[in-house]
């Protein structure tokens, strides 16, 4: 049984696809492009027509054993990870796969999500498909990562962290939202080129399929790569299937896209109309960034001594969804050297932090310190009764990456081995706006706490200094009305 066999038959998967008047008009192009990444006939003049729009080739010249790779590039709410779940099912029960495997060796197909809220949605819908009475006797037990099958195969949802799989061989994997890798705080993951040079090698010896489902993202790593050399070409080894929500999914209501298309017309080209964004690139190259960490390095202990001066910058949070950050850096003649780098945490008392940071603070000889305009009535209240004064920064979260990022280019700044920051820095985001500006901040539903201290104590710490009767000033001060008792 191939899957649109099993897609069709209504004792496994119809009942998990089908609409409420019980057909499947809505999933024709979905199992039109199954067909071509597969390897199954064509026929139709509708379906190559399909084709040719979706992926740029002609039909006709289709490697008849289908791929072994497949990049679906569809826009939101158009079914991919549904699709994802039922390839999931069919591969781990149905394909005969699992024939191939040596004795005693046991198979796995996974699905690898972006996060755990992602791979609950998988889990969710797999779950589903094997409720039908046909499946529903397949399944030995259920784990919190998946399934144990009768057949002996694994089904297993990875969210945000391909694990090892070593001892293990795939039957099949599968990669839901595989654009967004490395742009999820959660995820482990670097990047999606990254997760593919994981997966590829535990599919060789059974010859399983990879198959990818994305809305598309920025213009990088494999996804944009991997569009860039297979559509359009006819002897590409990958299919790439490009296609809008509503290509693939026609009972999507026009009215959600022109609103999209109001509120933000980049996103929703993105979104909607499954288009790589052209406003969005990478900040900096994480190649870059962790050549500036100092391997091994967490903290540098204070040195009070005269000609040492420390910086600090602050990022406060009110402590219950984003996190609060601290960092301190020395300059040495052009580098900025970063010798502490502290994260609290929500859920977390805002009171307490700033009560921790001044005991960081002190220990450093710092009795200001700098940060982001968040709260600021309430953080310089909360420093000043721990005895320390608190400067607002003029400079936006923006402006700060961009001035950091010629510093950090030149290798002006020494990092401490930290991993988050250097996601987060790595994660970072140029966008160009209206008028040619670009800005710089993290990806939708991510976190830069992190970095944002980074780059502002790499300012402190960089500005020129000017001595005036005896003593050093800062150019620039971030505000001239400031209390300078306190220092």
């Amino acid at each position: 049984m191939n899957i649109i066999e099993a897609i069709r038959d209504e004792k496994v998967f119809r009942p998990f696809l089908e609409d409420v008047e019980g057909g499947l008009g809505s999933w024709r192009n979905w199992m039109v492009a199954l067909r071509a990444s597969m390897g199954l006939p064509i026929t139709a003049e509708s379906s190559k027509q399909l084709i040719r729009q979706c992926t740029g080739r002609d039909p006709d010249l289709l490697p008849e054993n289908g791929f072994s790779t497949s990049l679906f590039l569809t826009g939101r709410r158009s079914g991919k990870s549904r699709v994802a779940a039922v390839t999931a099912a069919y591969q781990a029960v149905l394909s005969g796969r699992e024939k191939r495997l040596s004795k005693g060796e046991q198979g796995l197909v996974v699905v690898c999500s972006v996060s755990k809220r992602q791979g609950s949605i998988i889990k969710g819908y797999t779950r589903s498909i094997f409720k039908t009475p046909l499946l529903a006797q397949e399944v030995v037990e259920e784990t919190r990562e998946g399934f144990t099958l009768r057949n002996g195969v694994r089904i297993e949802i990875l969210a945000g962290d391909f694990r090892t799989v070593r001892g293990f061989t795939l039957l099949a994997a599968i990669v839901d939202e595989a654009a967004f890798f490395g742009t999820d705080e959660e995820s482990k993951v670097k990047s999606d080129t990254e997760l593919i040079r994981a997966i590829k090698p535990a599919l060789a010896t059974t010859g399983g399929p990879l198959l990818l489902t994305t809305s598309p993202y920025a213009r990088k790593g494999f996804c944009w790569e991997t569009h860039k050399k297979h559509w359009g070409n006819d002897k590409g080894t990958t299919l790439v299937w490009n296609a809008a929500s509503r290509v693939m999914n026609p009972t999507l209501p026009q009215s959600v896209i022109d609103e999209a298309m109001q509120d933000d017309l980049a996103a929703a080209k993105s979104e909607f109309g499954a288009e790589f964004r052209e406003d969005v690139g990478i900040w900096l190259p994480r190649a870059v960034i962790e050549g500036l960490v100092v391997a091994g390095r967490r903290e540098l202990a204070p040195v009070l001594r005269s000609d040492m001066r420390y910086f600090a910058f602050a990022d406060l949070s009110g402590g219950r969804s984003d996190d609060s950050a601290l960092a301190i850096a020395h300059r040495e003649d052009r580098k900025v050297v970063v010798d502490y780098l502290g994260r609290w945490r929500p859920p977390s008392n805002p009171y307490d932090v700033i009560r921790q940071m001044s005991k960081v603070l002190k220990e450093y000889g710092i009795r200001v310190i700098t940060g982001d305009n968040y709260a600021a009535e309430f953080c310089a209240r909360a420093f000043e009764a721990c005895g320390i004064g608190y400067l607002k920064c003029p400079k936006p979260k923006s402006q700060l990456y961009l001035e950091l990022l010629p510093r950090m280019c030149s290798g002006e700044v020494e990092l401490l081995d930290d991993d988050h920051l250097v996601n987060q820095l790595a994660g970072l985001e140029r966008r160009t706006r209206s008028g040619g500006k670009d800005s710089i901040d993290h990806p939708h539903g991510g976190h830069d706490d992190l970095a944002n201290v980074i780059a502002g104590v790499a300012d402190l710490a960089g500005a020129k200094v000017l001595t005036l009767g005896g003593f050093d000033l800062l150019q620039d001060t971030p505000d001239a009305s400031f209390d300078w008792s306190f220092a």
